[in-house]
């Protein structure tokens, strides 16, 4: 059983790792303030974290941990303190984007790596973190911007420690005391697995595999689980789309919600990602029957496009309400997917295996952003009401 100190420092890990990540999307709109598209950030806050995790994971056993953690420290606090410019000066803001992107990027790819160290429990807890990155960040942003009217610049400067908080968890987080997953093995059922009801996994005793696979054996391997990667990428890009291309046109005009809606509906897709990524807690989904939460985001996005367009809804908080339906559905597809990437891999590949699903992830997000820049102006140009 995982240590319980293991089990909170994973938390932790995941929501001071992205919670910069996602504190600058919810700020996106007000930080370009209409003189370019909110998609900016996005691609701002996207490219540096796909060029890490590209190059990163056929070095990341090279670099020792504490090297690590100390680069990802730094690039962060620097990140968060040049951002909180980006009301005076939008460049200087967007290279604190940058840098705080590049932490992140390092971060995911290092601790994801890290879990495979622990239990299976260790992924599904850090998704759970940085479900609860997502939806603070968003969410006191909202309440302290819009709601309270306070200074954006102090906002940012007052999360300064977050990152120290991910050094302290690193530094009382023990492999050593965790059962690993050496003994988490096939056994038959139709998905090659059977999973029990409290999450755990039938076990035997196996003996430990060579960690010194080939890259070419790590790439081929990578066949084996590209149903979960293509489902991944699918619904991160349809949600990333969704957020900050479409998200930005929806208005409610001449009422109390006007010029809210993009920050709340940052709550709202984060509060359901949160739930989303805390489903392996509750119950782990069949492996065939992901594809369902990922139809469920990607007809969101249809849904979500013709909102824009036609303004047929006109409730706010029912608007709302499908955005925590469509973020549950993004979140639980991602953990899920997370979760079978480990365990049907062999010991010498699922490293590799779990740093290439979060390239996949940000690599959708990237998608996401460059679709962005024409599609926000195209639904504009559009718009029936």
């Amino acid at each position: 059983m995982e240590p319980q100190i293991n089990k909170v420092c994973f938390i932790f890990f995941g929501f001071s790792n992205y919670f910069g990540f996602f504190l600058m999307l919810s700020a996106a709109k007000s930080m370009m303030k209409g003189v370019a598209a909110t998609s900016t950030v996005l691609f701002c806050d996207i490219t540096p974290q796909l060029i890490v995790k590209i190059v990163l994971p056929f070095i990341q056993d090279q670099i020792k941990d504490m090297v690590y953690i100390i680069i990802l420290v730094a690039l962060s606090t620097t990140g968060y303190i040049l951002a909180s410019f980006s009301y005076e000066n939008m460049y200087l803001g967007l290279g604190g984007v940058v840098l705080t992107s590049a932490a992140t990027g390092i971060g995911d790819v290092f601790l994801c790596g890290y879990s495979t160290r622990f239990s299976t429990k260790a992924i599904g807890l850090y998704m759970s973190g940085t479900g609860l990155a997502s939806l603070f960040s968003s969410l006191l942003f909202a309440l302290l911007v819009d709601v309270l009217n306070c200074n954006p610049k102090y906002v940012i400067y007052s999360f300064l420690a977050l990152p120290f908080l991910l050094l302290e968890c690193f530094m009382i987080s023990s492999e050593f005391h965790s059962p690993g997953q050496q003994n988490e093995s096939k056994v038959l059922g139709q998905t090659g697995y059977e999973v029990l009801s409290d999450n755990s996994m039938y076990t035997e005793q196996t003996p430990v595999e060579s960690t010194n696979a080939s890259i070419k054996d790590k790439l081929r391997a990578l066949l084996k689980s590209s149903y979960l990667f293509t489902l991944t990428l699918l619904a991160i890009t349809a949600q990333y789309a969704i957020n900050q291309s479409i998200n930005p046109v929806i208005e409610f005009p001449n009422t109390i919600w006007s010029g809210k809606y993009f920050t709340f509906s940052q709550v709202a897709g984060n509060l359901g990602a949160f739930l989303g990524k805390s489903s392996l807690s509750c119950f782990t989904c069949p492996r065939f029957l992901i594809l369902l939460p990922a139809s469920i985001v990607l007809l969101h996005f249809i849904f979500y496009s013709c909102e824009a367009v036609f303004h047929f809804i006109n409730q706010f908080w029912l608007l709302l309400c499908f955005g925590v339906f469509y973020g549950f559905a993004n979140g639980t597809t991602k953990t899920q997917s997370f979760f079978w990437v480990q365990i049907e891999q062999k010991e010498e590949h699922k490293k590799f295996a779990v740093s290439f699903i979060t390239f996949i992830s940000t690599f959708a997000a990237f998608i996401a952003s460059l679709i962005g820049f024409w599609y926000e102006g195209f639904l504009e140009s559009q718009k029936r009401w």
